[in-house]
C-alpha cells in the first residue's frame, strides 16, 4: 500500500517504533482492505494493543487534525457508542500525529448498496433508524461531522457506525461569514473551521438526507421513512441559502484562483488546503440555486 507522506519525516519503521515505545502498539500494517482512506492527509494502518486487540490507527498531517478526530469522536461516541467507534488515543506532537481507535471491522456502506446484495424491509429501515440517531447524536453533542457522507457509513453487524470526525468542530470554532471572498482566508488558515454554523449544519443535513434515500424502504416503512426524511429535510431549511451566495461569475472566478493556487502555491501544505477550498467551492457550485 502506498503510504503517502510517512517517509517524508522518519518513514514507516519509525513511526512502528514510536508507536511501540509510547502506547505499547505492535503489528502495525497498512491498512490494506481500504485503500481510499489513504491520502495525502492520511496514513492508514491496523496494529495490536497492549492485550492483542486490533486497532485503527490514522496518522495526519496535521496535529490538529489528530487532536480534533481525538476530542469529536470521544463526545459523539459517548452520546451513541453504537454508532461511533471509540477513539482511544492520540498525539498532536512530533515527530508523528495520529488518531488511533477501536478497529471496526464490517462492509462500508456505500459498496454494500452498490453490490446489489439484497437487503430485507427490516434491514433497511434499521440502517435508516441508526442514521437518523447519528443525526440526532451529532445535535445533542452540538458536533457538525462536516463529512457524513455516505462513504464514511461503516455497516457492523447490522448496524452502522460514522467515521472520520477529524473536520468536526463545533460553533465555538465559527464565525459568520460576511463576504464570500473571506472564504479563501479562513478556510486556507483552519479548514472551514470558521465558516458560519448554519452552513455547515446545511451541509451535514445534506449528506445525511441522501444517505436515508439511497437505503430507501419497503411498504410497511414508508411512513417512519417519509418522517425521517422530513425532519432532515427541515434542518436543511434552517439554512437555504441564507448565506451570501456569489453569483455564478464569482463562483467561476474563485474556483479559477482556488484551482491556480492548488497547483502553484509554493507551500506544500497551502497547496493541500486550497485544494480543499476548491472542493468546498466545487460543492457550492453544483447546489447553487441558479444551476438547479
Amino acid at each position: 500500500m502506498n503510504i503517502p507522506f510517512l517517509p517524508l519525516l522518519n518513514g514507516h519503521s519509525a513511526f512502528c517504533k514510536f508507536l511501540k515505545k509510547n502506547y505499547g502498539y505492535t503489528d502495525v500494517r497498512p491498512f490494506s482492505p481500504h485503500r481510499r482512506f489513504a491520502t495525502s492527509m492520511n496514513s492508514i494502518y491496523l496494529a495490536k494493543d497492549a492485550e492483542g486487540k486490533t486497532i485503527f490507527i490514522k496518522a495526519c498531517r496535521y496535529a490538529d487534525m489528530s487532536e480534533n478526530e481525538y476530542r469529536s469522536g470521544l463526545e459523539l461516541w459517548q452520546q451513541a457508542p453504537e454508532h461511533f467507534a471509540k477513539p482511544l488515543a492520540y498525539h498532536a506532537g512530533e515527530p508523528f500525529s495520529f488518531c488511533s481507535a477501536e478497529y471496526v471491522p464490517g462492509k462500508d456502506l456505500i459498496s454494500l448498496l452498490q453490490s446489489g446484495e439484497a437487503l430485507t424491509g427490516e434491514q433497511k429501515a434499521q440502517i435508516v433508524e441508526d442514521i437518523y440517531t447519528i443525526y440526532q447524536a451529532l445535535k445533542r453533542a452540538n458536533i457538525v461531522h462536516r463529512d457524513a457522507d455516505i462513504k464514511n457509513m461503516l455497516y457492523r453487524n447490522g448496524r452502522v457506525v460514522l467515521i472520520d470526525c477529524q473536520l468536526a468542530t463545533k460553533p465555538i470554532n465559527t464565525k459568520s461569514v460576511t463576504f464570500f471572498n473571506d472564504i479563501f482566508k479562513i478556510c486556507a488558515s483552519r479548514w472551514f473551521g470558521k465558516i458560519s454554523m448554519k452552513l455547515l449544519e446545511w451541509d451535514d443535513a445534506v449528506r445525511l438526507l441522501i444517505a436515508v434515500r439511497k437505503v430507501g424502504c419497503s411498504p410497511e416503512h414508508q411512513e417512519r421513512f417519509d418522517f425521517i426524511c422530513s425532519e432532515l429535510e427541515k434542518a436543511q431549511g434552517t439554512f437555504v441559502y441564507t448565506y451570501p451566495y456569489p453569483s455564478m461569475e464569482e463562483l467561476q472566478q474563485a474556483l479559477r484562483k482556488g484551482r491556480f493556487l492548488s497547483r502553484f502555491h509554493h507551500q506544500s501544505k497551502m497547496r493541500h488546503r486550497y485544494r480543499c477550498v476548491v472542493k468546498q467551492l466545487e460543492f457550492f457550485q453544483q447546489n447553487h440555486p441558479d444551476a438547479r
